[in-house]
């Protein structure tokens, strides 16, 4: 009961269950800490095919008007087919499953990132993740879906 509560309230982001500080445990020599979802670079991943959809918005909607509307009426007025388009061909074809995450090392507290999902059709981090920290080179274990980081036990 106590774990599915736990749970739950990290889920919802809970500043009682979710630690953005290192701990480190003696006895086992395992650090952990709480990644956060970076949405910022989670939406830039939509970038580029929602600027090559616009742009080939623009040059139909020229060819077939004649240069007669306003490049930016156009745009204006093409906005959700041009975000719906480009979020379905990226989220099935190019990242599929996307989902970007960041936050201290346990060890060193230097900020790393994790990408979790697929890159064109190559599979990537599901459930849980192995990164190396750039500064400390520990490795750091990252799990999905409550976005716990540990280190592996010292031997």
């Amino acid at each position: 009961e106590y774990d599915q509560l736990r749970d739950e309230l990290r889920e919802n982001g809970s500043s009682i269950a979710v630690d953005t500080e290192p701990k480190c445990y003696i006895e086992s020599g395992v650090c952990t800490v709480t990644f956060q979802q970076d949405k910022f670079r989670n939406n830039l991943l939509y970038l580029p095919m929602l600027s090559i959809i616009g742009f080939l918005w623009l040059g139909i909607g020229y060819e077939i008007l004649g240069g007669r509307v306003n490049p930016l009426l156009l745009t204006a007025f093409g906005a959700p087919v041009i975000g719906t388009v480009g979020k379905a061909i990226t989220d099935t074809f190019i990242f599929p499953d996307n989902f970007v995450a960041y936050g201290p090392c346990p060890t060193c507290e230097a900020e790393n990132r994790i990408y979790f999902g697929g890159i064109l059709g190559v599979e990537g981090f599901d459930k849980q993740g192995k990164i190396k920290c750039k500064n400390c080179k520990s490795e750091v274990i990252v799990m999905k879906r409550s976005l716990r980081a540990s280190t592996l036990p010292k031997n």
